[in-house]
């Protein structure tokens, strides 16, 4: 399997007076959504879809709410995900309070077996640039 790109001419947003070139973008790609990886799960162990997807949705649960309650959730070798938070800078520490923050999102940091994968991708021009 190769991972599909594209080509985007971009300006250099370091020098916006240099000229225009064009940089790899992947492409889009079609998403795998939680049942489709139940049926993968189920089709290499000895459980049911049925009971794949529910493991799979209670994870999606627990994910989201021990977040919530700010704590990093690693998954094995996927990764690490954690709150990250935006914020307007104040002139004093005593003056930085819950009004600073203006947006949380997610952090994720990849691990081992991420890692690895990303080393060992293969590459395919897009047929349809605009894809």
């Amino acid at each position: 399997m190769s991972i599909k790109f594209k080509t985007v001419q971009m300006v250099n947003p370091q020098d916006i007076t240099a000229p225009r070139k064009f940089y790899a973008k992947a492409a889009k790609a079609s998403i795998t959504d939680l049942d489709e990886l139940a049926e993968l799960v189920a089709f290499n162990s000895s459980m049911s879809k049925t009971d794949c997807f529910a493991v799979l949705m209670g994870l999606e649960t627990f994910v989201v709410r021990e977040l919530e309650r700010g704590r990093n959730v690693r998954l094995g070798q996927l990764g690490t995900y954690k709150i990250g938070l935006q914020s307007e800078g104040r002139d004093t520490e005593e003056e930085v309070d819950f009004t600073a923050i203006k947006k949380a999102k997610i952090n994720f940091t990849p691990g081992v077996g991420i890692r690895k994968m990303l080393k060992h991708l293969e590459y395919k021009k897009a047929q349809n640039q605009s894809a």
